[in-house]
């Protein structure tokens, strides 16, 4: 069998061999994705005077009721979600016998635990209306439930800082 041999005299030095481009005088196809004008990330505050007052009474209603902010500024998709999210993990927390956290100043935990519970607004007011038979943490349900209950609050208190931005213009 002849043996084959590299060759390197056909080539310039840094070329690598493949098919050529021909250059055109052809203007050529745009892309199809279209190019947007830059968006400005922060908006100013309103100038009417009324922002900090429409904020403050935004984040009161929405911690309140879960949703109700961003009901109260139109935005019905993100208020039935956030209502349906909160309510259903506080509901289920409640349905779990998970601990509602009632307010204490003796343990960094126990206030932790108050600060997360009462963030899921009417759902931690009316808890232990819901809850006659007071937690059961003994069992795995009722420390899951303690978990959910926390959870939901936690989640509400974004829903409230997202009602905030909106009011105050700094979010569409």
């Amino acid at each position: 069998m002849p043996e084959e041999t590299p060759d390197t005299g056909s080539r310039q030095a840094g070329t690598s061999p493949g098919p050529t481009m021909e250059v055109t005088s052809e203007p050529q196809a745009q892309s199809p994705v279209p190019e947007f004008p830059p968006q400005q990330v922060f908006a100013p505050p309103p100038e009417d005077g009324m922002g900090i007052g429409r904020a403050i009474f935004v984040a009161i209603v929405a911690w309140l009721v879960p949703g109700m902010g961003h009901l109260l500024q139109g935005r019905w998709g993100r208020a039935v979600i956030g209502f349906a999210a909160v309510g259903a993990m506080a509901l289920a927390g409640l349905w779990m016998r998970g601990n509602v956290f009632p307010p204490q100043r003796d343990d960094a935990f126990g206030v932790l635990g108050f600060v997360a519970d009462a963030g899921a607004g009417i759902f931690y007011l009316l808890a232990h209306t819901f809850q006659k038979a007071g937690p059961d943490v003994s069992h795995a349900a009722g420390d899951y439930g303690t978990r959910l209950l926390a959870t939901a609050g936690v989640l509400n208190l974004l829903f409230v800082l997202d009602a905030i931005e909106i009011s105050r213009g700094q979010k569409n």
